[in-house]
């Protein structure tokens, strides 16, 4: 059945209205994936994956077209799918052994047990242990809070029968206890010995060796709460204090090594005083412990170590508590900083007395990433990073620069007043799991008691991101969101607002120009445009997608409209061949549309869309690879920019005429007729 405009019914009707139009793709995609027309199905699952980034559905379909079409794609692909519901126990199968068909043991060795303490407890673990037996994974467990009790199971690889006991160390901050329990699955509760601490469980495996249990540690103490003296006295115009700048370390000697240097290297430069105090989450790397008691002899840092791995935010606490009248400078150990630049952050917290923290710019650090706002980019090196710095200084001080109000600091460096933190609590263990989202938590705590957040416009930090966590920050993200959501349900929709609106827009304006006129220019080209890909698995991270992709199989042919924008003069040009091509019913062709689409010119029922990518999603197939995928014969755009030389568009302009333009494009390719 054909419409009078062109389109077939009765999926042209649906997928013309725009309420409807989603889920007519996406079951039209279904139907073409079915049908072995898996460019056509791609095309149709993309434009729902992204208008809807983290939709589970599209991203499942899209990840098994791939897989059919780009076997080379499949981790990619099943790893995209799974960040859409980290704590989906069939993604997290899915994804896995996509990894290992990828070559991908250490990674699977590395993320899957991560996944155990939440099926152990659900009873959802049986199909993920063989999938770690497969990466090498032959001991492994998890444990649980449950109620005032801790509960755990281990699982010993062993043909033996029965399964032989396991021990496991019990620790918190200063005290160790060992427990026997059955080594073959069995659900055991344990009573801590102390109340009100943090716990971190360590199974010590046959061969001696010590492995943390996944789901360590473990907090039993209250929920911080706010005190009720704990807003900020407007009229008091408080003095800055020392800084204690705690350094959480755990592995990475040479990242940890740059970082403390430049901070020591910046001390003399700075009027504040400040002491280093660095805490060891017993790092499984000798060498980083080593080098740390070398330095705490030498009198140059403070160091304390937690016998047990204890997390990054109970490992922060520690550090936090150990001078307690000092302001805490945050300072993650992948950063690296340079000059005056705790001075600098001590002014922005004192401009006025009601800020309880601030935040730098810096490569890699959600909203406050430069030099695209929420996009991470390489970190820039020692010389880089200095240069980006001191111009960050010399924009803050000249006429009409400013500090900015956040509605959250991002923890990688965030100096916080110490009154704050005795007035509404230090980070929140007992609901937030090990790392991310605790740095919000606290900054709404103190909001709510009427402090602000600032962004210091004339600070740059380098991050290197997602040292620690990896692939496993997806996991940690979506558990301490769901907390975050139950207390402050309105947060990320004023975060999603914030990007949206970009209030950092003139702050960031003024140092991207004040920039591309120095020597770090190199450095914002190489940040505007480089693909970073810290936060990938190295499964995915080490096999970039192919800069060419053969054409899937289609019912069609297509012509791309490049970056189409429906308001602009030539989207008349394109609505006319697209009206064109419709009222030829015997030909085998559709329009790819890369950008916006009027509802004239999907009306054609010879369109297909896909909207530019939003911030949240991950990129898979970009627009150039889309053109391959479709097998596209021709580009038309009104402006090229973006696309490779190699490709030789048809330029839009007032003297394109779409039916002389149609009729000789179907006579150098007559395959785009309908046999």
């Amino acid at each position: 059945m054909q419409h009078p405009k062109g389109g077939p019914a009765p999926f042209f009707l649906t997928s013309c209205t725009s309420r409807l139009r989603d889920d007519a793709l996406l079951t039209r995609a279904l139907e073409l994936f079915a049908a072995g027309h898996h460019a056509d199905a791609l095309l149709a699952a993309e434009y729902v994956c992204r208008r809807f980034p983290m939709k589970r559905i599209p991203a499942i379909l899209r990840a098994k077209i791939l897989q059919t079409g780009y076997p080379s794609l499949a981790a990619r692909a099943w790893h995209a799918a799974w960040m859409t519901e980290a704590e989906n126990p069939l993604l997290q199968d899915i994804m896995l052994q996509s990894w290992l068909k990828d070559g991908g043991r250490a990674d699977v060795a590395s993320l899957g047990p991560a996944f155990l303490p939440a099926r152990c407890r659900a009873g959802q673990h049986a199909s993920l242990l063989p999938i770690l037996r497969t990466a090498g994974v032959a001991h492994t467990g998890a444990c649980w809070t449950e109620g005032d009790a801790i509960e755990a199971m281990v699982f010993l690889g062993t043909s033996s029968a029965p399964a032989p006991r396991a021990t496991l160390l019990l620790s918190d901050e200063t005290t160790q206890y060992q427990f026997e329990i059955p080594g073959d699955g069995t659900r055991v509760r344990l009573s801590p010995p102390r109340p009100g601490a943090v716990w971190s469980l360590t199974l010590l495996q046959p061969d001696g060796r010590r492995q943390l249990l996944p789901g360590s540690p473990l907090a039993f103490y209250p929920a911080p709460s706010i005190r009720a003296d704990a807003a900020p006295a407007a009229t008091v115009a408080a003095a800055p204090r020392p800084v204690s700048i705690v350094v959480p370390v755990y592995r990475d000697l040479a990242l940890v090594r740059a970082c403390i240097d430049s901070v020591r290297t910046s001390l003399p430069l700075n009027h504040t005083p400040a002491r280093i105090v660095v805490v060891d989450d017993a790092s499984p790397e000798p060498a980083v412990s080593a080098w740390l008691d070398k330095q705490a002899a030498s009198g140059a840092l403070t160091l304390l170590r937690n016998p047990c791995n204890l997390g990054f935010i109970e490992t922060v606490n520690r550090g936090m508590r150990m001078f307690d009248d000092h302001d805490v400078l945050l300072l993650n150990a992948d950063t690296q900083v340079h000059g005056d630049w705790i001075d600098r952050l001590a002014t922005a917290l004192y401009a006025t007395p009601d800020v309880a923290s601030v935040t730098p710019w810096t490569n890699n650090g959600e909203i406050s990433s430069f030099p695209v706002i929420s996009q991470a980019a390489p970190a820039p090196d020692t010389r880089e990073l200095a240069l980006i710095d001191q111009t960050a200084a010399a924009v803050r001080a000249a006429p009409g620069g400013a500090d900015i109000e956040l509605p959250s600091c991002c923890g990688f460096t965030m100096l916080i007043r110490r009154t704050v933190l005795d007035a509404v609590g230090m980070l929140d263990g007992t609901a937030l799991n090990r790392g991310y989202g605790e740095e919000v938590d606290w900054c709404m705590r103190a909001r709510a008691a009427g402090w602000r957040h600032l962004q210091a416009t004339g600070v740059f930090v380098a991050h290197e991101g997602t040292v620690s966590f990896r692939a496993e920050k997806t996991l940690r993200v979506a558990q301490n969101r769901g907390v975050v959501v139950a207390r402050y349900p309105d947060y990320y929709g004023e975060f999603a607002a914030f990007q949206r609106n970009d209030p950092l827009f003139g702050a960031r304006d003024l140092l991207r120009s004040a920039l591309a006129q120095s020597r770090a220019a190199a450095w914002l080209r190489k940040a505007e445009t480089a693909e970073y890909t810290a936060a990938l698995p190295n499964t995915i991270a080490k096999k970039p997608i192919p800069a060419n992709l053969p054409a899937l199989a289609s019912a069609y042919e297509r012509i791309a409209v490049w970056r189409h924008d429906p308001l602009a003069p030539m989207a008349r040009q394109v609505l006319a061949l697209a009206r064109t091509i419709a009222s030829r019913p015997q030909l085998r062709l559709r329009l790819l549309i890369l950008g916006g689409a009027s509802d004239a010119l999907l009306h054609t029922g010879v369109v297909d869309q896909v909207p530019a990518l939003l911030g949240e999603a991950l990129p898979l197939l970009d627009d150039l690879r889309l053109l391959q995928v479709a097998g596209c014969r021709a580009v038309l755009t009104a402006s090229p920019a973006g696309l490779p030389s190699r490709v030789r568009p048809v330029l839009l302009d007032d003297s394109f005429d779409a039916a002389a333009w149609l009729n000789d494009w179907m006579s150098r390719n007559p395959g785009a007729k309908a046999a």
